[in-house]
């Protein structure tokens, strides 16, 4: 059965929050004190935010080693947001964003109160990001041919991209889907 639903590229102010939820998504699973983290992100109206997924990481006392892993790989998806807000540029798909660009740019660490950085917020504009989206697409398409025909892909990594690839398609709206059913077709 297919969606129905029309590709709608995001607001700014639903990308820059779903940015600020990821950010605390992703400290915790680089070891950022979880009672502080829901703390922030109840005192910003940010804690209603987290996907089902994240809710589930960031209440539980004892994740799993792999949701632990699964949270600090989405930096990479947290990246590819910063990119659609034009807050940073997009790495090469085989390397890995700096973590500490995102400190720079986000609420609380970046000079920048939460309710700022969500006003002032801005995308790119509709043809970069589908642009951007057509190129993360043949990247993640060219890494998934490589494996298939065991073979290594040139100049991407496929774990890397296909956050990356998650996050883009939640930002044009992909088939209208939430964070957590976004589908990365190739």
């Amino acid at each position: 059965m297919e969606n129905d639903t029309p590709d709608q590229i995001r607001s700014p102010v639903d990308v820059a929050r779903r940015a600020l939820t990821l950010f605390a998504v992703v400290a915790v699973g680089l070891g950022a004190d979880r009672e502080e983290i829901i703390e922030w992100l109840r005192e910003n109206d940010l804690f209603e935010e987290l996907s089902p997924v994240e809710a589930r990481f960031i209440e539980d006392p004892e994740p799993s080693e792999r949701q632990i892993i699964n949270a600090s790989w989405y930096s990479e998806r947290l990246i590819a947001l910063l990119w659609a807000l034009d807050l940073a540029s997009m790495p090469p798909a085989d390397e890995q964003c700096d973590t500490s660009l995102l400190q720079d740019r986000l609420p609380p660490y970046a000079e920048v109160s939460e309710r700022d950085f969500i006003k002032s917020a801005k995308l790119r504009s509709e043809e970069e990001l589908i642009a951007m989206a057509d190129q993360i697409l043949n990247l993640h398409w060219e890494a998934r041919d490589a494996r298939i025909h065991d073979r290594p892909p040139r100049n991407v990594d496929l774990g890397i991209i296909q956050e990356r690839h998650h996050a883009i398609n939640w930002v044009i709206g992909y088939d209208g889907l939430p964070w957590d059913e976004v589908t990365t077709d190739t």
